[in-house]
């Protein structure tokens, strides 16, 4: 069988191990209803998604079949830009609650600044990382 969309196999294996974990708290903790529902909703969601993996072609698998220079130029800038927007915003927000804390010593300003900073930090690694994966695979 080959893989037609790699988005529903990753959702459907991700899935099942969160069937997995609601039939081992359903196990461990006696029978509860909700876990019994969630792991089968799990499971029934699961299978459509293998389903859907090996049957069907995904949405972007589908378009990067049409898709010429000018598309993928405009992708790039638009993901280029959206990013942009969001550090600035990010940093906004951050120096914002920096300055409340200055102000107000308020324990939840500090706690806002030292959240929005730490998603600035983990969106800097993650846009490092991602550029030096394509640097090298092209």
């Amino acid at each position: 069988m080959k893989i037609k969309s790699v988005r529903n196999l990753a959702s459907g294996i991700l899935l099942m191990f969160l069937a997995a974990a609601c039939a081992c708290k359903l196990l461990l903790d006696g029978f509860q209803l909700r876990f019994l529902l969630s792991a089968l909703l799990a499971v029934s969601i699961s299978l459509v998604s293998f389903y859907f993996a090996f049957t069907h072609r995904g949405i972007e698998e589908e378009l990067s079949r049409y898709a010429d220079e000018r598309d993928r130029y405009l992708v790039i800038k638009s993901g280029h830009a959206t990013v942009r927007i969001m550090n600035y915003l990010l940093l906004g927000g951050c120096w914002i609650a920096l300055v409340l804390y200055g102000f107000t010593k308020s324990a939840l300003a500090l706690s806002v600044a030292a959240t929005l900073c730490g998603v600035l930090i983990a969106m800097f690694i993650i846009m490092l990382g991602v550029n030096l994966y394509y640097e090298r695979r092209g």
